[in-house]
């Protein structure tokens, strides 16, 4: 009986997860991805994001962990596993439109090259872990 609340209450965490995007192979930029984890907060009643922390799995793997909390004060771990990928480009500033949506993208501007840098997050696994 217990083992089937624990399953309920994870798989509506991840159900949550699922509307949310934080799905495998879904693809963001570092800022998309944190702006999204700040969203919790401030969109939704039913749960509270006390934070997370990135670890570095590898030079191209991390791990975000994230603690959340359901409306039944139930405490959740969240392991995201993500593939990390890094644009870098160079264009001449000519043909750069700084009116196209560039979030998460550094753009540096020598003379009359522009330097484009920035993390891609791609989510390989997702993991739901009740804590209380």
């Amino acid at each position: 009986m217990v083992v089937g609340l624990i399953r309920g209450s994870v798989k509506g965490i991840r159900k949550f997860l699922r509307h949310l995007g934080l799905s495998v192979g879904m693809c963001f930029d570092d800022y998309e991805f944190t702006s999204l984890l700040r969203s919790i907060n401030t969109r939704y009643d039913n749960y509270w994001l006390l934070g997370w922390k990135e670890h570095r799995i590898s030079s191209t793997k991390s791990m975000f962990i994230l603690t959340l909390i359901d409306e039944n004060n139930k405490e959740y771990a969240i392991r995201i596993y993500v593939n990390v990928g890094v644009i870098s480009m160079v264009i001449p500033v000519n043909s750069l439109n700084i009116t196209d949506d560039t979030t998460g993208i550094t753009i540096m501007m020598n003379e009359n090259m522009a330097h484009l840098s920035g993390r891609i997050l791609c989510i390989t696994g997702v993991k739901v872990k009740r804590l209380s």
